[in-house]
């Protein structure tokens, strides 16, 4: 019923599994049952580990060599039940899939070995990675990239090969015409293909990064910069794989941009600010107004340093350890400031007021001393205290400091202010509230005359 069933399939070809009889199939499951057993109690594993290295070798030599013999002896059994010799058996397809794919026991072969020589060459790079990172301090993201590169030229050989085992029939899907750009057909093989250039172009990219950042750190240059440099490599590298893969399948970059111009200017309209971001994007990287490291402060008060420069967007990490992504743009048209630009010193400064009739020259004091006391304000140049104004209630004093470190100074300022309340708190000075003094001179006698 079952044999019917699979010869009524559509585009079914036998071959020498269908074929077999009701004994002969016993017998290769029979085959398929002691190979299990005696694989499984002919593992090494089984010696105890008490016994001396020698004898140990020894056995577990016997034990591989016993396992050939029995495979060897295992494969004779097979050829027998079936009637072929070797080239026969591994040459005659089991089944034949859609008239056209062929499946012999040789292109089965080849595909398992193809998967495990993959699981065995990532393995053994893995080792080799790990020692050379222990032995010359090697960087081992430069050995994962190295790894991934080396895995992917394996799979394109190993993928070539076994195509051309599998047949025409695969050959003919990997050829037939999805649809044409410019006369030019797109098959799955073409987009297969566009895909692993472009994964192994970013394994290539990240490889030249991993390996340009161990550089620059070496010779301790200036990490913001050279980042910013490095994006526009990796712009630069893209733009030409890119061009370069169009024209290995046979586009032609200039018709192709010439016959979607038309489309680009209805985009453009369309997506006119994420335009500008890329604009905007270019215009950082060329002229460095902002790197890698730097403490920003945008014109809506967000306040943050530059984790990436991007063509798009910028990752700013704020106060609160979050991560913002901000548009390009945002740096060109809003006014902002880049506080690694000036010099290695900044000057800051607290705002106080003090009630009228306070010792002017003991709060001077005593603001100085609250500044200077923190460990992040720079002893010199000198903390100093100006008296600004007498204002409406109270006498107005500003204490300027001096600090390296600009990105946290919210903190700084807070833990200065705390000072100042604790020191006038002991010295007796007071911080005034707005008040009223009322004065009526007359309205007294009607209000008398009422009560």
């Amino acid at each position: 019923m079952i044999d019917s069933l699979i010869t009524e399939m559509p585009g079914y070809s036998e071959g020498w599994l269908l074929a077999l009889s009701g004994w002969q199939y016993f017998q290769l499951g029979l085959i398929v049952v002691i190979f299990i057993v005696g694989w499984y109690f002919s593992r090494p594993g089984q010696i105890k580990k008490e016994i001396t290295d020698f004898r140990r070798i020894f056995l577990i030599t016997a034990f591989w060599v016993f396992r050939g013999i029995f495979l060897v002896g295992l494969a004779l059994w097979v050829l027998g039940v079936l009637g072929l010799n070797v080239s026969e058996f591994f040459g005659t397809p089991v089944v034949t899939i859609a008239q056209e794919v062929p499946i012999s026991p040789f292109f089965l072969l080849t595909l398992v070995v193809g998967v495990y020589l993959l699981f065995i060459f990532n393995r053994l790079i893995k080792r080799l990675v790990i020692k050379a990172a222990e032995k010359w301090r090697f960087d081992r993201n430069i050995g994962r990239q190295l790894r991934r590169f080396a895995m992917l030229l394996l799979f394109i050989v190993l993928g070539n090969v076994w195509l051309k085992l599998a047949g025409s029939f695969m050959l003919n899907i990997f050829n037939d015409q999805l649809f044409s750009v410019n006369d030019v057909a797109i098959t799955p093989g073409i987009l297969v293909y566009t895909l692993l250039i472009l994964y192994g172009v970013a394994l290539g990219i990240r490889l030249i990064e991993v390996i340009y950042t161990r550089h620059i750190l070496s010779k301790g240059l200036n990490m913001g910069q050279s980042k910013t440099v490095f994006q526009l490599l990796k712009y630069a590298l893209w733009v030409v794989a890119i061009i370069l893969l169009l024209d290995s399948i046979g586009l032609n970059i200039t018709v192709l941009v010439a016959s979607s111009a038309a489309l680009l200017v209805g985009l453009g309209f369309g997506i006119q600010g994420l335009f500008n971001d890329y604009i905007s994007g270019l215009v950082i990287l060329f002229e460095g107004l902002i790197k890698v490291g730097d403490v920003v402060e945008i014109e809506s008060e967000l306040v943050g340093r530059v984790m990436d420069v991007g063509l798009r967007t910028s990752k700013i990490l704020t106060r609160d350890n979050i991560i913002m992504v901000v548009p390009n743009h945002n740096f060109v048209s809003d006014n902002v400031i880049n506080w690694s630009y000036n010099e290695r010193r900044t000057r800051f400064y607290v705002d106080v007021g003090v009630a009228y009739g306070s010792d002017v020259r003991l709060v001077e004091k005593l603001l100085i001393e609250s500044a200077i006391e923190q460990r992040e304000v720079i002893e010199n140049p000198r903390p100093f205290v100006l008296f600004r104004d007498f204002g409406n209630s109270s006498l107005d004093f500003r204490v300027y400091f001096w600090v390296e470190e600009v990105f946290y100074v919210e903190i700084l300022k807070s833990k200065i202010r705390f000072s100042i309340d604790d020191k006038f708190r002991q010295n007796g000075v007071q911080i005034p509230f707005p008040q009223r003094d009322l004065h009526l001179k007359s309205g007294w006698e009607k209000l008398d005359r009422k009560e």
